[in-house]
């Protein structure tokens, strides 16, 4: 594919409103013709479409293991850690308390 002229990189810049000194314009067009460039390459590779598409890079699927119980907390534990409680709660300041 043939690089993008400068007159071709002033027409881009033209269609987003943007002003460039002549400095960015051979910036950007070295930029995009690099870009340009990249895409080449990918669009030469030779895919066989027999070949699955890749989803996933691993192939664990459905993967379950049994659930361990362990001992909990009992409720005396939990609430002496607790600054303030009200019954069998734990209260917190309001998200809008002032």
């Amino acid at each position: 594919m043939n690089g993008l002229t400068i007159e071709e990189v002033e027409h881009v810049a033209d269609l987003a409103n943007l002003v460039l000194t002549e400095e960015e314009k051979q910036k950007f067009s070295r930029q995009l013709n690099d870009i340009l460039d990249d895409i080449d390459k990918i669009s030469s590779v030779n895919i066989k479409e027999e070949n699955k598409p890749v989803i996933a890079p691993t192939n664990n699927h459905d993967q379950y293991h049994e659930d361990e119980t362990e001992k909990s907390l009992t409720m005396e534990e939990i609430m002496k850690n607790a600054n303030k409680t009200s019954g069998d709660y734990i209260t917190v300041p309001g998200a809008l308390d002032d």
